[in-house]
């Protein structure tokens, strides 16, 4: 795996982790925080394959 996907991957985890161990889910704006943080994670982890799929 690349850096940037490992990076995408850890936003992915840890959001999802605070989100649901921690009391950020009674907060509304914690719960979109953590889920923008997910999102930005999913972005870089699929903008890395589709770029090397594009290069090979």
């Amino acid at each position: 795996m690349q850096k940037k996907q490992l990076i995408g991957l850890g936003l992915i985890v840890l959001c999802g982790g605070l989100s649901q161990w921690t009391p950020a889910k009674e907060n509304q704006y914690m719960v979109w925080l953590m889920a923008l943080g997910a999102m930005a994670g999913m972005i870089l982890v699929l903008s890395e394959y589709f770029t090397s799929k594009k290069e090979s």
